[in-house]
């Protein structure tokens, strides 16, 4: 299984770009920012009883899992 920094640089190479790690970072969060929005629709459907599959409930913690995600890369230590 490919690490996320091998398919980027595959991705890279096969179209003749250069991916600096500034410029990963930035889609990395963006990303990750997406994927947050939609995991909290779906949750926020489920929460107003929108929807009923018990899974989404389950969501929430996608979000925050993403949030944390996120502030870590806009914020490095």
């Amino acid at each position: 299984m490919l690490t996320r920094a091998e398919v980027v640089q595959r991705y890279a190479a096969a179209r003749g770009l250069v991916v600096t790690p500034e410029q990963w970072r930035f889609y990395d969060v963006f990303g990750s920012f997406r994927l947050a929005v939609i995991a909290q629709q779906i949750y926020y459907r489920f929460h107003a009883g929108q929807t009923t599959n018990p899974a989404y409930g389950e969501f929430r913690e996608v979000v925050r899992f993403l949030d944390h995600h996120c502030t870590a890369l806009v914020r490095p230590s």
